[in-house]
């Protein structure tokens, strides 16, 4: 007997020791996997039509001219450029380095999936079940072709999820720090750190600075915790704020005034974006000769008709991503139509931004009706049976790598000319579009994607109800409370970036949901989990209720 007590702990050891290993062996060869197929890929990055934005700012440095924010894009990204370019002098570092920051966000996605788990107080799905679950995950976002494609662009969404990522763990840990390891100080450093990359966020990529505040919610609330100094609380929040304004607000306002678009882009895209009901607001005006519109008749008027045949002349050109508005505000924003015709009637640059911005506000005022329309109809894209944050499709790099050459070996090849690693780069593309490089997605994932995608909009709704029950279950809250707050927070990092680009832009758009795959992931996932919880301990709890009533009667 006393043998056989004596193996039995042995036998766990041993059990634990192998499953271990095999946990670890099989995220290892994930990553093997995954690392294979982005670095089989050619090294020359994938570029789109923001690309002078991102890129000359960069090159203009290395040249020595001044480091210059172009087409209104903030500096962040165009300085990583900058900074990765100049130490390994080819542009191919940079998707090198952002296909490692994916693999890493991959990472990230795991362990925050295990560090989520020690916010429920008494899990009931075994471990087991949690890590394969978690590996699953690892494995879609590593293994699909969207997240290779994603880090392959010379966009900020090659390196945004990694970001985001890093910012949930350190909430996450945050909250474990603060409830469960019942340790204040360390909560504090959680705390900061998630505040900096929430700072961070929104000047890689602007849409998701609504995210920013609803995540760090918990650690803001935590400023009015009394059991903890104020002094120590000031310092959580007041030395991430010091540094970003020191390293991103400062350079950021100083970079960008000396960028002449930036005057003009942001208003722009909103009016281009709106052009339909900003367009219905100026017949109106234009009918009423209103006294409050700063314009003369004959400005409106010959602003409505410009506006009226360049919006025919683009609904031509019009791509999936602007299906949605029934025109290509693009067309409008870049191309030889209404923002640059615009100065034959608004010929100061700073009229025209004044423009953009009086009717952009005036619609608003005026329509509210038709811009909330717009508004829905955007989030109904996301919030649907087909969530375009999975995506079945591979991409064919030929095309690309062929538009690339044609337009950046325009009137911006002086710049480029002068860069040898830019002319390489460009030199490169036509070669490469001959070659039929192109990215699938795994046959098992074609099958998947579409699951996920019409499984999101139930998961939440199933999420919600989930989060009411337990809400009215004092027993059930203390047990998944921390854990639902996780939940809560996963599903804000879509909703204040959806909310931010249905406002000022089209979720249309494939990329702007592309980037969100590894919150979506993990947050679906963590929904799910909670559902179960929820809905078991429910369940067990109305079995018990006879004999409870029983043994009282």
């Amino acid at each position: 007997m006393h043998e056989t007590a004596k193996q039995a702990p042995e036998q766990k050891r041993a059990w634990l020791r192998v499953y271990t290993f095999l946990f670890h062996a099989c995220w290892i060869l994930i990553l093997i996997y995954a690392a294979w197929r982005r670095f089989s890929l050619p090294g020359e990055p994938l570029t789109d039509r923001d690309v002078w934005g991102y890129l000359s700012p960069a090159l203009a440095k290395m040249v020595g001219d001044p480091f210059v924010q172009s087409e209104g894009r903030a500096f962040v990204y165009p300085g990583f450029i900058y900074v990765v370019v100049s130490a390994f002098h080819s542009l191919n570092a940079v998707t090198f380095i952002q296909h490692v920051l994916g693999l890493a966000a991959g990472l990230l996605l795991l362990v925050n999936w295990k560090a989520a788990r020690r916010l429920l107080a008494q899990p009931l799905l075994p471990t087991v079940a949690h890590d394969v679950a978690g590996l699953s995950l690892f494995a879609v976002f590593l293994l699909c072709a969207q997240s290779t494609i994603s880090e392959h662009h010379l966009r900020p969404e090659g390196i945004v999820p990694f970001f985001t990522m890093l910012g949930f763990g350190f909430t996450i840990r945050f909250l474990l720090a603060k409830h469960v390891d019942a340790q204040p100080r360390r909560a504090l450093w959680y705390g900061a750190a998630s505040l900096s990359i929430a700072f961070l966020l929104p000047l890689l990529k602007p849409s998701y600075a609504l995210s920013s505040v609803l995540t760090t919610l918990p650690v803001w609330w935590h400023l009015f915790y009394r059991r903890e100094k104020w002094p120590a609380r000031l310092a959580m929040v007041g030395v991430p704020v010091l540094a970003a304004w020191l390293l991103l607000w400062i350079p950021e306002g100083r970079y960008a005034a000396a960028d002449p678009r930036t005057q003009t882009f942001l208003p722009a895209s909103l009016f281009t974006i709106h052009a339909l009901q900003i367009r219905d607001q100026l017949a109106r005006d234009l009918d009423s000769n209103n006294a409050a519109v700063p314009y003369s008749h004959e400005q409106l008027q010959a602003i409505l008709k410009l506006l009226d045949a360049e919006i025919a002349l683009s609904r031509p050109t019009v791509r999936h991503g602007f299906s949605s508005l029934g025109f290509n505000p693009d067309y409008l924003l870049y191309e030889d139509s209404f923002c640059s015709r615009l100065k034959s009637i608004l010929p100061e640059r700073a009229a025209q931004s004044d423009f953009y911005r009086f009717y952009f506000r005036r619609t608003w005022r005026q329509q509210p009706g038709a811009m909330l329309h717009k508004v829905v109809a955007q989030l109904g894209i996301f919030y649907s049976l087909r969530c375009p944050v999975y995506d079945e499709k591979g991409a064919v790099f030929d095309h690309n790598y062929r538009e690339t050459y044609a337009f950046l070996s325009g009137r911006r090849f002086a710049l480029i000319a002068r860069v040898p690693v830019a002319a390489q780069y460009v030199a490169s593309l036509q070669p490469l579009a001959e070659r039929h490089y192109h990215e699938d997605q795994p046959k098992t994932f074609k099958a998947l994607m579409p699951i996920l995608a019409g499984s999101y909009l139930p998961g939440l709704l199933l999420a919600i109800a989930a989060l009411a029950w337990l809400l009215a279950d004092t027993e059930i809250r203390a047990i998944c409370g921390r854990f639902a707050t996780v939940v809560v927070l996963g599903y804000s990092y879509n909703l204040g970036n959806n909310l931010a680009i249905a406002l000022f832009h089209t979720l249309g758009i494939g990329r702007y949901s592309h980037v969100q795959l590894a919150t979506t992931l993990l947050t679906q996932g963590l929904a799910l989990w909670l559902v179960i919880e929820v809905v078991t301990r429910k369940l067990a709890s109305t079995r018990h209720l006879p004999k409870v009533a029983s043994v009282q009667a």
